[in-house]
Protein backbone atom coordinates (compact mmCIF):
# COMPACT_ATOMS: atom_id res chain seq x y z
CA UNK A 1 0.00 0.00 0.00
CA UNK A 2 1.24 3.49 -0.86
CA UNK A 3 1.19 5.61 2.30
CA UNK A 4 2.47 8.79 0.64
CA UNK A 5 -1.14 9.91 0.19
CA UNK A 6 -1.19 10.71 3.94
CA UNK A 7 1.37 13.49 3.61
CA UNK A 8 0.18 16.94 4.77
CA UNK A 9 -3.43 15.81 5.10
CA UNK A 10 -5.85 17.02 7.76
CA UNK A 11 -8.24 14.87 9.76
CA UNK A 12 -9.97 14.99 13.14
CA UNK A 13 -9.88 12.80 16.22
CA UNK A 14 -13.51 11.72 16.33
CA UNK A 15 -15.87 13.38 18.79
CA UNK A 16 -18.06 16.39 17.98
CA UNK A 17 -20.53 18.29 20.20
CA UNK A 18 -23.60 17.56 18.10
CA UNK A 19 -26.56 15.24 18.52
CA UNK A 20 -27.60 15.35 14.87
CA UNK A 21 -25.34 13.01 12.87
CA UNK A 22 -26.23 14.69 9.56
CA UNK A 23 -25.04 18.05 10.83
CA UNK A 24 -21.83 16.50 12.17
CA UNK A 25 -21.04 14.73 8.89
CA UNK A 26 -21.72 17.91 6.88
CA UNK A 27 -19.22 19.79 9.00
CA UNK A 28 -16.54 17.14 8.64
CA UNK A 29 -16.87 16.97 4.88
CA UNK A 30 -16.50 20.75 4.65
CA UNK A 31 -13.32 21.05 6.64
CA UNK A 32 -10.94 18.07 6.54
CA UNK A 33 -9.08 16.10 3.87
CA UNK A 34 -9.56 12.73 5.55
CA UNK A 35 -13.07 12.57 6.99
CA UNK A 36 -13.72 10.42 10.05
CA UNK A 37 -17.15 9.29 11.16
CA UNK A 38 -18.36 11.50 14.02
CA UNK A 39 -18.67 10.29 17.59
CA UNK A 40 -21.57 12.19 19.17
CA UNK A 41 -20.17 12.22 22.67
CA UNK A 42 -23.11 14.13 24.17
CA UNK A 43 -25.11 10.91 23.79
CA UNK A 44 -24.57 8.50 26.72
CA UNK A 45 -24.07 5.46 24.51
CA UNK A 46 -21.28 7.24 22.63
CA UNK A 47 -19.06 7.93 25.62
CA UNK A 48 -15.57 6.44 25.43
CA UNK A 49 -16.26 3.71 27.98
CA UNK A 50 -19.57 2.57 26.51
CA UNK A 51 -19.57 3.09 22.74
CA UNK A 52 -17.49 0.08 21.70
CA UNK A 53 -18.65 -2.37 24.40
CA UNK A 54 -21.88 -3.48 22.78
CA UNK A 55 -21.72 -7.28 22.86
CA UNK A 56 -18.75 -7.50 25.24
CA UNK A 57 -19.29 -10.58 27.45
CA UNK A 58 -20.42 -9.55 30.93
CA UNK A 59 -20.69 -5.84 30.14
CA UNK A 60 -23.43 -4.01 32.06
CA UNK A 61 -24.08 -0.64 30.48
CA UNK A 62 -25.75 1.07 33.41
CA UNK A 63 -23.02 0.17 35.89
CA UNK A 64 -20.21 0.32 33.29
CA UNK A 65 -18.70 -2.92 34.62
CA UNK A 66 -17.87 -6.42 33.44
CA UNK A 67 -19.95 -8.73 35.62
CA UNK A 68 -17.94 -11.95 35.67
CA UNK A 69 -20.31 -13.55 38.16
CA UNK A 70 -23.40 -13.25 35.96
CA UNK A 71 -25.08 -16.54 35.13
CA UNK A 72 -24.34 -16.34 31.39
CA UNK A 73 -20.82 -14.84 31.49
CA UNK A 74 -19.00 -18.12 30.84
CA UNK A 75 -21.38 -19.02 28.02
CA UNK A 76 -20.89 -15.60 26.39
CA UNK A 77 -17.13 -15.94 26.79
CA UNK A 78 -16.99 -19.33 25.09
CA UNK A 79 -19.17 -18.08 22.23
CA UNK A 80 -16.95 -15.01 21.80
CA UNK A 81 -13.73 -17.03 21.52
CA UNK A 82 -15.38 -19.40 19.04
CA UNK A 83 -16.29 -16.40 16.87
CA UNK A 84 -12.81 -14.91 17.26
CA UNK A 85 -11.22 -18.17 16.08
CA UNK A 86 -13.55 -18.43 13.10
CA UNK A 87 -12.93 -14.84 12.03
CA UNK A 88 -9.19 -14.49 12.62
CA UNK A 89 -7.93 -18.03 12.03
CA UNK A 90 -10.41 -19.26 9.45
CA UNK A 91 -11.07 -15.86 7.84
CA UNK A 92 -14.84 -16.26 8.07
CA UNK A 93 -15.41 -12.51 7.76
CA UNK A 94 -19.19 -12.81 7.46
CA UNK A 95 -19.21 -13.33 11.21
CA UNK A 96 -17.90 -9.80 11.74
CA UNK A 97 -21.51 -8.64 11.50
CA UNK A 98 -21.71 -9.67 15.17
CA UNK A 99 -19.29 -6.84 15.97
CA UNK A 100 -20.53 -4.04 13.76
CA UNK A 101 -21.37 -0.63 15.22
CA UNK A 102 -25.11 -0.32 15.69
CA UNK A 103 -27.23 2.79 15.31
CA UNK A 104 -27.86 2.79 19.07
CA UNK A 105 -24.15 3.14 19.86
CA UNK A 106 -22.79 5.05 16.88
CA UNK A 107 -25.41 7.23 15.19
CA UNK A 108 -22.79 8.93 13.05
CA UNK A 109 -21.29 5.75 11.61
CA UNK A 110 -24.05 4.60 9.28
CA UNK A 111 -24.89 8.20 8.37
CA UNK A 112 -21.26 8.73 7.42
CA UNK A 113 -21.15 5.56 5.31
CA UNK A 114 -24.28 6.55 3.40
CA UNK A 115 -23.13 10.10 2.79
CA UNK A 116 -19.68 9.32 1.43
CA UNK A 117 -20.38 6.17 -0.57
CA UNK A 118 -20.45 8.11 -3.84
CA UNK A 119 -18.11 10.97 -2.97
CA UNK A 120 -14.88 9.12 -3.86
CA UNK A 121 -12.82 10.10 -0.83
CA UNK A 122 -9.46 8.32 -1.30
CA UNK A 123 -8.92 7.98 2.46
CA UNK A 124 -11.32 7.78 5.41
CA UNK A 125 -10.76 7.36 9.12
CA UNK A 126 -12.38 5.52 11.99
CA UNK A 127 -11.52 5.30 15.66
CA UNK A 128 -11.97 3.08 18.68
CA UNK A 129 -11.11 3.17 22.36
CA UNK A 130 -7.69 1.58 22.79
CA UNK A 131 -7.14 -1.63 24.78
CA UNK A 132 -5.05 -0.04 27.54
CA UNK A 133 -7.61 2.69 28.18
CA UNK A 134 -10.56 0.31 28.22
CA UNK A 135 -8.83 -2.38 30.28
CA UNK A 136 -7.67 0.14 32.89
CA UNK A 137 -11.09 1.79 33.08
CA UNK A 138 -13.49 -1.16 33.13
CA UNK A 139 -13.84 -2.87 36.51
CA UNK A 140 -15.54 -6.08 37.56
CA UNK A 141 -18.44 -6.39 39.97
CA UNK A 142 -15.77 -6.74 42.70
CA UNK A 143 -14.01 -3.52 41.63
CA UNK A 144 -11.07 -5.39 40.12
CA UNK A 145 -9.47 -3.40 37.29
CA UNK A 146 -9.67 -5.55 34.16
CA UNK A 147 -6.06 -5.11 33.06
CA UNK A 148 -4.84 -6.85 36.22
CA UNK A 149 -6.70 -10.01 35.22
CA UNK A 150 -5.08 -11.82 32.30
CA UNK A 151 -8.38 -13.32 31.15
CA UNK A 152 -10.14 -9.94 30.99
CA UNK A 153 -7.15 -8.15 29.45
CA UNK A 154 -7.11 -10.76 26.70
CA UNK A 155 -10.87 -10.60 26.22
CA UNK A 156 -10.91 -6.80 25.93
CA UNK A 157 -7.97 -6.74 23.49
CA UNK A 158 -9.48 -9.39 21.24
CA UNK A 159 -12.97 -7.90 21.46
CA UNK A 160 -11.73 -4.45 20.46
CA UNK A 161 -9.74 -6.04 17.64
CA UNK A 162 -12.91 -7.51 16.14
CA UNK A 163 -14.83 -4.24 16.65
CA UNK A 164 -12.03 -2.32 14.92
CA UNK A 165 -11.74 -4.85 12.11
CA UNK A 166 -15.49 -4.82 11.49
CA UNK A 167 -15.45 -1.02 11.39
CA UNK A 168 -12.38 -0.91 9.14
CA UNK A 169 -13.77 -3.36 6.58
CA UNK A 170 -17.10 -1.50 6.44
CA UNK A 171 -15.18 1.72 5.77
CA UNK A 172 -13.24 -0.06 3.00
CA UNK A 173 -16.52 -0.43 1.12
CA UNK A 174 -16.56 3.34 0.59
CA UNK A 175 -12.83 4.09 0.36
CA UNK A 176 -9.80 2.05 -0.66
CA UNK A 177 -7.59 3.43 2.13
CA UNK A 178 -8.76 3.26 5.74
CA UNK A 179 -7.14 4.54 8.93
CA UNK A 180 -8.21 3.39 12.39
CA UNK A 181 -6.99 5.33 15.42
CA UNK A 182 -6.75 3.64 18.80
CA UNK A 183 -7.69 6.39 21.25
CA UNK A 184 -5.52 5.91 24.33
CA UNK A 185 -6.00 8.74 26.85
CA UNK A 186 -5.49 6.17 29.59
CA UNK A 187 -1.82 5.87 28.65
CA UNK A 188 -1.24 9.25 30.26
CA UNK A 189 -1.52 7.30 33.53
CA UNK A 190 1.10 4.69 32.63
CA UNK A 191 3.79 4.59 35.30
CA UNK A 192 1.57 6.24 37.93
CA UNK A 193 1.14 4.64 41.34
CA UNK A 194 -2.12 2.97 40.24
CA UNK A 195 -0.40 1.13 37.40
CA UNK A 196 3.17 0.87 38.64
CA UNK A 197 3.18 -2.92 38.25
CA UNK A 198 2.25 -2.79 34.55
CA UNK A 199 5.25 -3.24 32.28
CA UNK A 200 6.12 -1.59 29.00
CA UNK A 201 6.12 -5.06 27.39
CA UNK A 202 2.54 -5.67 28.51
CA UNK A 203 1.37 -2.41 26.96
CA UNK A 204 3.26 -3.09 23.74
CA UNK A 205 1.84 -6.60 23.51
CA UNK A 206 -1.81 -5.51 23.64
CA UNK A 207 -1.29 -2.57 21.29
CA UNK A 208 0.68 -4.63 18.79
CA UNK A 209 -1.83 -7.48 18.90
CA UNK A 210 -4.51 -5.14 17.57
CA UNK A 211 -2.19 -3.31 15.18
CA UNK A 212 -0.82 -6.49 13.59
CA UNK A 213 -4.26 -7.90 12.81
CA UNK A 214 -5.54 -4.62 11.37
CA UNK A 215 -2.34 -4.32 9.30
CA UNK A 216 -2.92 -7.84 7.93
CA UNK A 217 -6.16 -6.50 6.48
CA UNK A 218 -4.38 -3.45 5.01
CA UNK A 219 -5.84 -1.03 7.54
CA UNK A 220 -3.52 1.83 8.51
CA UNK A 221 -3.27 2.27 12.27
CA UNK A 222 -2.78 5.28 14.51
CA UNK A 223 -2.55 5.82 18.25
CA UNK A 224 -3.90 9.07 19.65
CA UNK A 225 -2.94 10.43 23.06
CA UNK A 226 -3.96 13.99 23.90
CA UNK A 227 -1.77 14.31 26.99
CA UNK A 228 1.70 13.19 28.01
CA UNK A 229 2.83 9.57 28.29
CA UNK A 230 5.89 7.35 28.05
CA UNK A 231 6.28 8.10 24.35
CA UNK A 232 8.95 5.42 23.89
CA UNK A 233 6.18 2.80 24.12
CA UNK A 234 4.15 4.34 21.31
CA UNK A 235 7.18 5.08 19.15
CA UNK A 236 8.41 1.48 19.52
CA UNK A 237 5.03 -0.04 18.72
CA UNK A 238 4.11 -1.22 15.23
CA UNK A 239 1.70 1.69 14.70
CA UNK A 240 1.85 3.79 11.52
CA UNK A 241 0.70 7.16 12.90
CA UNK A 242 1.50 8.73 16.25
CA UNK A 243 -1.12 11.38 17.00
CA UNK A 244 -0.22 13.86 19.73
CA UNK A 245 -1.23 17.24 21.13
CA UNK A 246 1.62 19.27 19.68
CA UNK A 247 0.10 22.54 20.87
CA UNK A 248 0.53 21.57 24.54
CA UNK A 249 2.89 18.60 24.67
CA UNK A 250 5.49 18.94 21.93
CA UNK A 251 8.17 19.57 24.58
CA UNK A 252 7.32 16.23 26.22
CA UNK A 253 7.55 14.25 22.99
CA UNK A 254 10.88 15.68 21.81
CA UNK A 255 12.52 14.39 25.01
CA UNK A 256 12.33 10.95 23.37
CA UNK A 257 14.48 12.14 20.49
CA UNK A 258 16.22 8.84 19.70
CA UNK A 259 12.95 6.92 19.65
CA UNK A 260 11.35 9.69 17.59
CA UNK A 261 14.19 9.72 15.08
CA UNK A 262 14.03 5.94 14.65
CA UNK A 263 10.27 6.15 14.23
CA UNK A 264 10.40 8.84 11.55
CA UNK A 265 13.16 7.01 9.69
CA UNK A 266 10.96 3.92 9.52
CA UNK A 267 8.87 3.00 6.51
CA UNK A 268 5.24 4.17 6.54
CA UNK A 269 5.61 6.12 9.79
CA UNK A 270 3.85 9.46 10.30
CA UNK A 271 3.27 12.09 12.97
CA UNK A 272 -0.19 13.61 13.33
CA UNK A 273 0.40 17.05 14.85
CA UNK A 274 -2.45 18.31 17.05
CA UNK A 275 -1.86 21.92 16.08
CA UNK A 276 -5.21 23.48 17.01
CA UNK A 277 -5.88 23.70 20.77
CA UNK A 278 -9.12 22.18 22.05
CA UNK A 279 -9.13 23.92 25.43
CA UNK A 280 -12.14 26.26 25.27
CA UNK A 281 -10.49 29.25 26.87
CA UNK A 282 -7.39 29.09 24.67
CA UNK A 283 -9.37 28.34 21.52
CA UNK A 284 -11.68 31.31 22.04
CA UNK A 285 -8.77 33.74 21.96
CA UNK A 286 -6.19 32.17 19.66
CA UNK A 287 -5.45 33.35 16.14
CA UNK A 288 -4.31 31.43 13.07
CA UNK A 289 -1.04 33.40 13.14
CA UNK A 290 -0.26 32.14 16.66
CA UNK A 291 -0.91 28.54 15.64
CA UNK A 292 1.30 28.87 12.56
CA UNK A 293 4.07 30.56 14.52
CA UNK A 294 4.04 27.86 17.19
CA UNK A 295 4.12 25.02 14.66
CA UNK A 296 6.94 26.58 12.64
CA UNK A 297 9.01 26.92 15.80
CA UNK A 298 8.35 23.28 16.73
CA UNK A 299 9.11 22.08 13.21
CA UNK A 300 12.46 23.89 13.22
CA UNK A 301 13.30 22.51 16.64
CA UNK A 302 12.41 18.94 15.70
CA UNK A 303 14.35 19.17 12.45
CA UNK A 304 17.51 20.43 14.14
CA UNK A 305 17.22 18.14 17.18
CA UNK A 306 16.77 14.99 15.08
CA UNK A 307 18.92 16.19 12.17
CA UNK A 308 16.12 15.46 9.74
CA UNK A 309 15.33 18.05 7.04
CA UNK A 310 12.10 19.99 7.54
CA UNK A 311 10.88 18.79 4.15
CA UNK A 312 11.22 15.17 5.23
CA UNK A 313 9.40 15.84 8.51
CA UNK A 314 6.56 17.56 6.64
CA UNK A 315 6.39 14.69 4.17
CA UNK A 316 5.66 12.45 7.16
CA UNK A 317 3.15 14.76 8.83
CA UNK A 318 -0.62 15.05 9.15
CA UNK A 319 -2.51 17.74 11.05
CA UNK A 320 -5.44 17.53 13.46
CA UNK A 321 -7.05 19.38 16.34
CA UNK A 322 -5.16 18.50 19.50
CA UNK A 323 -7.96 16.25 20.75
CA UNK A 324 -11.59 15.41 20.12
CA UNK A 325 -13.99 18.35 19.87
CA UNK A 326 -16.86 16.78 21.80
CA UNK A 327 -16.39 18.83 24.97
CA UNK A 328 -16.52 22.18 23.14
CA UNK A 329 -19.51 24.33 22.23
CA UNK A 330 -20.76 23.86 18.68
CA UNK A 331 -19.42 27.25 17.63
CA UNK A 332 -15.96 26.56 19.07
CA UNK A 333 -15.79 23.15 17.39
CA UNK A 334 -16.47 24.91 14.08
CA UNK A 335 -13.75 27.46 14.86
CA UNK A 336 -11.27 24.64 15.55
CA UNK A 337 -12.01 23.03 12.19
CA UNK A 338 -11.83 26.37 10.37
CA UNK A 339 -8.43 27.05 11.93
CA UNK A 340 -7.24 23.60 10.88
CA UNK A 341 -8.36 24.14 7.28
CA UNK A 342 -6.71 27.57 7.10
CA UNK A 343 -3.55 26.22 8.71
CA UNK A 344 -3.35 23.57 5.99
CA UNK A 345 -3.75 26.23 3.28
CA UNK A 346 -0.83 28.14 4.74
CA UNK A 347 1.42 25.06 4.96
CA UNK A 348 0.71 24.10 1.36
CA UNK A 349 1.56 27.64 0.16
CA UNK A 350 4.82 27.52 2.06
Amino acid sequence: MDYSCLSLKTTHIGSLPFEDPEKAVDLILDFVDIPAWPQLSKLKNESMLIQFNEGLPGFEREKEIINTSSSNFEEELIKFYELYFEIIERKNLNLLKNFSLSEDYAKGFKTFLKRIQNLNFPIVKGQITGPFTLATSLKTENKEISIFRDDLKDLITKFLTLKALSQGLELKKVSSIVIIFLDEPGLSGFGSSSFITLSKDLVLSILNEMIEILTNFEIITGIHICANTSWDIILESKVNIVSFDSFNFYDKLIIYKNFLKNFLKGENKYLAWGVVPTNSEILENISLEEIIRKFKSQLSDLSSTLNIPKEEVLRKSLFTPSCGLGSLSESLSIKALELLKNFKSFIIKE
